[in-house]
């Protein structure tokens, strides 16, 4: 059993949500016996990772170009960027199957030279929507990043079509996209995130702080933080605790008058993951409502409460487990309601009966096992 996977980035350290989603996927398709021939894009400050040769059983790398003139491309940027010539001549050697992980990587799906061979895309979101949503997020004061934003959903939503059609099957990371792509496909399967669980850890009892946590320096993540503090925890004197990578200076200037309010920056994955365990709720909120969110997975594995908008919970069939609520009033008023309240066992009980079933890495590992045709 033998399967290429196509990552848009290096999967290790698996410190953001898309890898996060490739790293646990290799390491559960491994635990099953599958051998996978791991072919990333390097970029940034991410370099080759010695980890990733534990669950591969080969490991290439590709350097992303991301000169501008790509701009000028038919292709979305993203997509343009990685369709590297040594790629496509390594994934002809073989007849195993392809699975592409997002969009950006889908380009040689229409590629005739791959014709005869399984070509299986991995939707992390409806991509020209999320971009959509970051042009609208993004500030009129960076109008070079808006413009891209604007100009890269318009190329996605074309190219779209291209991709469903070439494509033998889709994996949907929400319900909610799974609806959206089976208009188009019917072979699009809903398959949710792979995450760094696999026990339900959430502690009984009370914690001392209510706790948002996000790249800080996201858009969405921003906004989100800074209308939570401005129109719900301000005026509170609940202990509150913002952590993130990457915290704005808007979002610094913000907190700083307030003495019930901490920004931890930059936490390594043991901070954060002490600091999800110890809240006594974990609030989430986004404005965006794409794909899945990764850090309501651990929240309700780790922690104790949680509070989020619809915009998080929706398409993951974990609203159950959660306190939704999307006004700043709502939100006040269900903090207050749970300051006092123990999380007891009950609740841990149910968290578990969902959790390690429908989000079960080795199972969910399975479900992909059987619409891969392996050669």
């Amino acid at each position: 059993m033998t399967l290429h996977v196509v990552s848009f980035d290096i999967p290790y350290p698996a410190n953001y949500g898309g890898v996060i989603v490739i790293y646990n996927q290799i390491k559960a398709l491994h635990a099953l016996g599958v051998k996978v021939i791991l072919h990333c894009f390097q970029y940034g400050e991410r370099t080759p990772q010695p980890e990733l040769a534990q669950y591969c059983q080969e490991v290439y790398y590709y350097k992303r170009s991301r000169s501008i003139i790509w701009q000028l491309s038919f292709f979305p940027f993203i997509m343009q960027t990685r369709m590297n010539r040594s790629l496509l001549k390594r994934l002809k050697k073989d007849n195993h199957p392809i699975l592409f992980e997002g969009m950006h990587t889908a380009g040689f799906v229409l590629k005739k030279s791959l014709r005869h061979r399984q070509k299986i895309v991995r939707m992390h979101n409806v991509e020209w929507q999320y971009y959509e949503q970051l042009w609208k997020l993004t500030s009129n004061l960076i109008p070079q990043e808006k413009l891209y934003y604007f100009i890269e959903s318009i190329k996605l939503q074309r190219m779209e079509p291209y991709i469903l059609l070439h494509a033998d099957e889709l994996i949907a990371i929400s319900t909610n996209d799974e609806a959206y792509f089976k208009q188009w496909k019917a072979n699009t399967h809903y398959i949710p995130a792979f995450h760094p669980n696999t026990f339900v850890e959430s502690q009984l009892g009370r914690g001392e702080y209510v706790l948002f946590h996000g790249k800080l320096s996201v858009p969405d993540n921003e906004r989100a933080a800074i209308w939570l503090v401005e129109e719900v925890i301000a005026g509170m004197e609940v202990p509150f605790i913002i952590a993130g990578m990457e915290p704005t200076q808007r979002l610094k200037d913000l907190i700083r008058p307030h003495d019930h309010i901490k920004l931890i920056e930059n936490p390594d994955d043991i901070t954060m993951n002490n600091l999800i365990r110890n809240a006594h709720i974990n609030l989430l909120y986004s404005f965006q409502n794409a794909g899945i969110k990764l850090k309501l997975i651990n929240a309700l594995f780790r922690g104790r409460f949680c509070i989020v908008n619809e915009n998080i919970a929706s398409g993951t069939n974990l609203e159950k487990l959660c306190y939704v609520r999307n006004s700043a009033a709502a939100i006040r008023q269900t903090i207050e309601a749970l300051l006092n309240a123990p999380f007891e066992q009950n609740r841990i009980d149910e968290r578990r009966a969902l959790l390690e079933t429908e989000y079960s890495n080795l199972e969910n590992a399975k479900k992909l096992m059987a619409v891969v045709k392996f050669t």
